[in-house]
């Protein structure tokens, strides 16, 4: 004898085994992305810490320890270079502002130079004028004398 149900019966627990199924799928995937994420969060962990969390009797990577040192020296004298560079710029700036006033300087002088030159040469000049006038008069005041002079002999 066997027991007939309804035709609903069935589809319910068929819709109950789908969501519980669908749960527990959703679950599962949950469940592999958590451990992926942690899996992933020891290897990192793992690998930062390798060097600086060894056992005992752990001995260190000497080509490690030796490259680290070499990079160290590297970035070291790296930065030295930085400074000494950013320096020669300071002393390239200050020695051009030093240029600079010493061209000026040097113009001035010129400038002045060719200044003193010019008045020097204007007073030359009035001196030989007055000199020449001196002379003219000299030669004028000879010519007359020498006009009357010989006007009186013959």
């Amino acid at each position: 004898a066997r027991r007939h149900t309804s035709s609903t019966a069935p589809d319910l627990s068929k819709k109950e085994f789908k969501k519980e199924k669908e749960r527990l799928t959703t679950e599962l995937h949950l469940l592999i992305q958590l451990r992926n994420e942690q899996r992933d969060h020891l290897i990192d962990f793992k690998e930062s810490s390798n060097y600086n969390r060894t056992k005992p009797t752990q001995k260190k990577n000497p080509f490690y320890e030796q490259l680290r040192s070499t990079k160290n020296q590297v970035l070291s004298s790296v930065h030295k270079l930085e400074m000494g560079i950013i320096e020669a710029q300071e002393n390239i700036q200050e020695l051009n502002k030093w240029i600079d006033y010493f061209t000026n300087l040097h113009s001035q002088l010129l400038m002045e130079k060719n200044l003193k030159m010019s008045i020097t040469q204007n007073q030359k000049n009035k001196e030989v004028e007055i000199d020449w006038a001196l002379i003219e008069k000299y030669l004028v005041d000879v010519n007359l004398n020498g006009r009357t002079g010989a006007d009186q002999q013959p």
